[in-house]
């Protein structure tokens, strides 16, 4: 089978589990995690990050911390995984579904639009006028690891008194993230097995407010004070562990030879295919995203295609279906879906993880322009 994703581990990742031994730390509490922090935080240029054991973790104490309680509403994309609703509902609010752009990212001209509309402003609290609750935030998703305008969306949620979290679970390349960052950007990562930097599972939460940093610590740590049983709020058992830490350090290591196999792998497909007019491809050359992503033109050639792939070995199936029409979820508010319901069913990964040679891609090449035929 060819997966679409799973992890590079290799020497670098034995070798800090065997360090990691000798140290003789297996729990949350342990040198290896405040070392991940630093060194992560300085790669991707944060002033400070927290080691979590989820990307769903990073998400739901970064909505708490920037004050996301019951009864709000958060402007959300329908089309994104579980875990961003999922914390959402965590913190006892609403996600507020919108519809995407082009480009898979969250649709400011209809979010803009639906404010203007739907709620009032009293001393810069936005409220829906029908439902009688409080917007309280917007959580852009930056799909497939894709790089987004963050200036763009803090910008907007300035604009209309809203706070801000970045769900950027996938974007694990430095360069998405070398631009000055302001105290009101707040940013959720993800390290699961599928993931181009892993842990196995875990996640960070990066900020360079320090009030909000401290505010996530706490909570991820039972909220405990600066004594060991000195508990200062209700908190979470959120923290990475030693083991986690000892993988995510030898990965952020080699991150940069995990990038640059996949920058190689990457061109081989756009080559490939980029004379097939049946295909849209979404490939950022400057920033390396997550996962190689195609659109098709109908739904019929995902169908005819997935056939093929799995008859084949290959691993395809549909990557996000849009939360609006999941049953725990399609009872919260949402915009018109026009783009989201056309799209979502057309969208094809292509194995992408660094493992994936070079015979195996000539193949997959080979079948996409094969069984998507020219028009």
């Amino acid at each position: 089978m060819i997966n679409t994703y799973i992890p590079f581990m290799g020497l670098e990742e034995k070798k800090n589990l065997e360090k990691f031994f000798k140290k003789n730390f297996f729990s949350t509490a342990g040198p290896l995690i405040y070392e991940f922090e630093k060194k992560f935080s300085k790669k991707f240029k944060f002033k400070d990050s927290i080691a979590l054991n989820s990307g769903t973790s990073s998400l739901h104490l970064g909505l708490k911390a920037i004050g996301v309680k019951k009864g709000d509403l958060v402007i959300v994309p329908s089309y994104t995984f579980a875990a961003t609703i999922n914390a959402i509902i965590y913190c006892n609010a609403e996600p507020w579904f919108f519809d995407i752009d082009d480009e898979f990212e969250l649709d400011l001209n209809l979010v803009q639009k639906e404010i203007n509309s739907k709620t009032s402003k009293i001393k810069n609290i936005i409220k829906h006028r029908d439902l009688k609750k409080n917007v309280k935030a917007i959580l852009p998703v930056s799909s497939f690891g894709k790089k987004i305008d963050f200036k763009k969306f803090t910008n907007f949620a300035k604009k209309n008194d809203l706070e801000i979290l970045f769900d950027v679970a996938a974007s694990h390349n430095p360069k998405i993230f070398n631009f000055k960052k302001e105290n009101k950007m707040n940013f959720s990562f993800s390290f699961n097995g599928n993931k181009t930097l892993t842990s196995g599972s875990g996640g960070v939460f990066s900020s360079n407010s320090k009030p909000i940093i401290s505010k996530v610590r706490t909570l991820a740590n039972v909220g405990k004070g600066k004594s060991n049983y000195d508990i200062i709020e209700v908190g979470y058992n959120y923290k990475m562990s030693n083991i986690q830490a000892a993988l995510a350090l030898a990965q952020l290591q080699k991150l940069k030879k995990i990038l640059k196999l996949k920058k190689k792998i990457f061109k081989n497909y756009e080559e490939g295919l980029r004379m097939n007019l049946n295909i849209k491809i979404f490939n950022d050359q400057k920033f390396l995203n997550w996962v190689f992503m195609i659109v098709l033109k109908n739904h019929d050639h995902f169908i005819k295609l997935k056939k093929v792939f799995n008859n084949k070995g290959i691993q395809l199936n549909y990557f996000w279906k849009p939360l609006h029409i999941q049953k725990p979820y399609k009872n919260f508010i949402r915009t018109n879906m026009t783009h989201t319901n056309n799209i979502w069913n057309k969208v094809v990964i292509l194995p992408s993880h660094p493992g994936v040679n070079k015979i195996q891609q000539n193949k997959i090449i080979d079948l996409i322009n094969k069984v998507i035929i020219q028009e």
